[in-house]
């Protein structure tokens, strides 16, 4: 950018001989590392938002920052790694495989009950209704802690989990609807912003909980329990949020209840009715198998084919995603207030595709650094499918359908979680069983799948026809 300033000496004497004052360009001024970081972190001040979404943006960023202390301990692939490691022996091997597969796809697999909770929090308060899940996750990585390791104790820990993730699934359901109509500008870049911090925090939970289990197997029977009193803090602050032109949108959804029936029926409604969102979905499936049958492969091939321990194996599997993700997450919310989703897809979809690759090759080979170098390419394409995955639906419908839109994407979402993990597991079993040492070829069956929905999105971006977009309808009744 070029600074400019006027060359009069004085103020000029009128508006017109002020507006053609002439204006000398100056050099630029490069600014110092330490204010680069300093403006970066003063971005996320809430001052730095438009005026009527600050109060809720201040509240949600501090619920961003500590919830995770406790969340952390339930995604996917921390948990995963550490049920591979800290039971390997207690179970069958290949039991195991399949369990470390559910858990690390607990997070979609959950989302198979989006329908549900659309249905219990339809024409309710959405803050109480999130709260109370909040509290039920809190409970369920407590009951993680005091899991044995037995077999019964893997089942207790597998069931916590699973129901840590649910309720999980249940609140970015709804959460949906409260974005939807409390950022009605710059959604993107103010929930990407709550979510960086809300990532960033996650991932040196991660980098704690490693380094405290390779001290110490047994440690994160005290930590999970630290992390959900921390966590507490968070789940105050949420409940303090308002949303805006709640009752109009509560009258709304009971309108639409006594009008079209159930939750089932309006969510059917949804893929029969539009087809744009209908195609979307599609080509979503697509990416979204490919790329969840990945999942436990990857943990499995970090502890058996290159046999790293819990800090190392939690920073490939996790930690380097997740930092990615807050450097990133910005870059794709200027691109997604820009375009609509289905653009946006069309170009993300192919840094998922360069991942697989690169993970294939590195498994080939056995070059950890380029698996370094996969997780690195898979944690910026997190980025911009957590803002896609968030909020993509409010490109194809009004604030008060919202959730009948979530629910069919979530739903969907948890369909893939249902199959998608156990594939991918047994096409590394088959070709790990046939040919030794070559199940990392399940990365290019993965890669095939999602080269297929990257297509797919470029031919709808092509046909897309111009519409008015949902959010700005998301502010009116």
């Amino acid at each position: 950018m070029i600074q400019a300033v006027r060359e009069s000496s004085g103020p000029t004497p009128n508006p017109e001989m002020r507006d053609r004052a002439r204006i000398r360009p100056l050099p630029l001024r490069v600014a110092s590392p330490v204010k680069l970081v300093m403006l970066a972190f003063l971005s996320f001040h809430p001052s730095a938002m438009p005026w009527l979404s600050r109060p809720n943006y201040a509240r949600e960023l501090r619920s961003a920052f500590f919830l995770p202390w406790a969340i952390a301990a339930t995604e996917g692939s921390v948990i995963g790694f550490i049920v591979r490691k800290l039971f390997d022996g207690v179970v069958d091997d290949q039991l195991l495989n399949y369990i470390a597969a559910a858990l690390i796809s607990a997070p979609a697999l959950a989302n198979i009950t989006s329908f549900l909770w659309a249905t219990l929090a339809h024409g309710r308060r959405k803050i109480p209704f999130i709260t109370a899940l909040q509290l039920g996750v809190l409970i369920s990585v407590a009951a993680m802690a005091m899991a044995p390791r037995t077999p019964a104790g893997l089942a207790m820990l597998v069931s916590a989990a699973f129901t840590a993730r649910i309720m999980l699934a249940g609140i970015v359901t709804i959460r949906s609807t409260i974005w939807g109509v409390n950022y009605p500008t710059d959604r993107a870049r103010l929930t990407g912003k709550v979510q960086t911090v809300s990532v960033t925090i996650s991932s040196m939970i991660t980098i704690g909980l490693g380094l405290a289990m390779q001290a110490s197997e047994n440690s994160y029977r005290v930590l999970l329990p630290i992390g959900g009193v921390v966590a507490l803090i968070g789940v105050g602050s949420y409940a303090r949020i308002r949303v805006r032109g709640e009752r109009r949108i509560i009258c709304s959804e009971r309108r639409t209840t006594q009008r079209k029936g159930s939750s089932f029926r309006r969510i059917a409604r949804v893929l029969i009715d539009d087809k744009e969102y209908r195609d979307y979905q599609l080509c979503q499936l697509l990416i979204g198998f490919g790329n969840i049958m990945s999942w436990a492969p990857f943990v499995i091939i970090a502890k058996e084919q290159f046999g790293l321990d819990y800090l190392p194996g939690l920073i490939l599997t996790q930690v380097i995603p997740l930092l990615m993700m807050p450097l990133f997450i910005p870059l794709w919310a200027r691109l997604l207030d820009r375009v609509h989703v289905i653009e946006f897809r069309a170009i993300h979809s192919w840094v998922f595709i360069a991942s697989f690759a690169i993970a294939l090759f590195a498994a080939q080979f056995h070059i950890i650094t380029l698996m370094f170098a996969a997780q690195v390419l898979r944690g910026i394409a997190f980025g911009g499918g957590a803002l896609a995955w968030n909020l993509g639906h409010l490109h194809f419908v009004r604030a008060d359908r919202s959730s009948d839109y979530m629910s069919v994407h979530v739903t969907l979402t948890g369909l893939r979680g249902l199959t998608a993990p156990f594939v991918g597991v047994a096409i590394y079993n088959l070709y790990n069983n046939h040919w030794p040492g070559e199940g990392s070829w399940v990365f290019a069956v993965g890669m095939g799948i999602i080269l297929c929905g990257a297509l797919g999105f470029a031919h709808l971006a092509r046909n897309l026809k111009d519409k008015p977009p949902a959010q700005d309808e998301s502010t009116h009744p």
